[in-house]
């Protein structure tokens, strides 16, 4: 009988948080980022099938360099505490949808001691959790993917806080 053995993602809870990288390829030639104006990026991100990011759409004039994305602390917090009450593994999913004409990309980053700043466009000293860029489209002008990974939680951190009576 075999049995299941999940990579270990060791999470602090007051040092950690989930950031995306996203990127857009124009394959125009010259890329026009205003025509057609609606076009861009949806993105989500979810734990154990609970968004903590998006889903959210970036338009094209927003993606001229990459952009990076923080998933919602507290929210993030929430689930993670649930499933490590549970002793369960924890599911993440990324999930994209863009133009066939552009290449969406999406990276998942565990990121440490991030104090709120502005994430700069250059790479980050962050460890890499997935990543995805769909290239069969869904439909004529449409693409979408996805990517999944299992792992068992391990938490840390979690300050006490004082009581303000």
């Amino acid at each position: 009988m075999s049995e299941a053995c999940y990579p270990a993602l060791r999470f602090d809870l007051d040092r950690d948080c989930f950031v995306l990288w996203l990127r857009w390829v124009a394959m125009e030639d010259p890329p026009s980022p205003t025509d057609p104006p609606d076009q861009g990026i949806r993105v989500e991100l979810q734990l154990n099938r609970n968004p903590v990011l998006g889903p959210t759409i970036l338009y094209r004039r927003d993606l001229d360099a990459p952009v990076y994305l923080r998933a919602n602390a507290a929210r993030t917090r929430e689930i993670l505490r649930a499933a490590a009450a549970k002793a369960a593994a924890l599911d993440i999913q990324v999930i994209i949808h863009g133009s066939v004409a552009n290449a969406p990309y999406a990276a998942l980053y565990q990121l440490r001691d991030y104090a709120g700043e502005a994430i700069d466009t250059a790479p980050v000293r962050a460890t890499p959790l997935l990543q995805v860029q769909p290239s069969v489209p869904g439909e004529r002008w449409h693409v979408a993917g996805q990517a999944n990974l299992r792992v068992q939680l391990e938490l840390a951190g979690e300050r006490t806080h004082l009581r303000v009576l």
